[in-house]
C-alpha cells in the first residue's frame, strides 16, 4: 500500500482516471444492452476493465484490483462460451455500481478501502452461475 504522502499525491489522479474508466464501462454496457453480441463493445469492455485493474493495482488498492481482474476473467469465460445474456449484462451493471461506490469510499488521506468483499463475491458468483446455466450460442432452449 502507498504511504499517506504518496497516496495524497496520487488520489485525485487515480479517482479522476478511474471515474473516466467507469464511465466508459457504463457506455459499453449500455451498448451491450442494445446489441449483446457487439464485438467492438465487448472488446472495449474487456480493455477498459484491464485498464481499471492496472490503475487499482498501481494505486495499491488490492481488493479493487482483484475484483476487476476476477470480473474480467469471468466475463471472458462467459463471452467465449455462451455470450452475454441480458441477465449477465444486468449483473455486470451491478458490478460497475459496486465499483463506483467503492471508489467513493476510498479514504482520500490513506487510500484505504474499509469494506469486506462479500458483495464482490456474491456478484462474481452470480456471473459464474449465469455462465453455468446459459445456453450455448446456436442452441435453442428446447434442444
Amino acid at each position: 500500500m502507498l504511504n499517506s504522502n504518496q497516496w495524497l499525491h496520487r488520489h485525485d489522479q487515480f479517482v479522476t482516471q478511474s471515474q473516466a474508466l467507469l464511465h466508459r464501462l457504463h457506455e459499453c454496457v449500455t451498448h451491450l444492452e442494445m446489441i449483446a453480441d457487439d464485438e467492438d463493445a465487448i472488446a472495449c469492455l474487456q480493455a477498459t476493465l484491464l485498464s481499471l485493474t492496472e490503475q487499482a493495482a498501481g494505486a495499491s488498492l488490492d481488493a479493487m484490483a482483484a475484483f476487476t481482474l476476477q470480473l474480467q476473467q469471468r466475463l471472458a469465460r462467459l463471452i467465449d462460451s455462451h455470450g452475454l445474456s441480458l441477465e449477465a449484462i444486468a449483473t455486470l451493471r451491478h458490478c460497475l455500481g459496486l465499483l463506483a461506490w467503492q471508489l467513493e469510499l476510498i479514504d482520500p488521506h490513506t487510500g484505504e478501502l474499509p469494506l469486506d468483499d462479500d458483495d464482490q463475491h456474491r456478484l462474481l458468483a452470480r456471473l459464474g452461475d449465469q455462465a453455468a446455466t446459459a445456453t450455448p450460442p446456436g442452441v435453442s432452449q428446447r434442444d
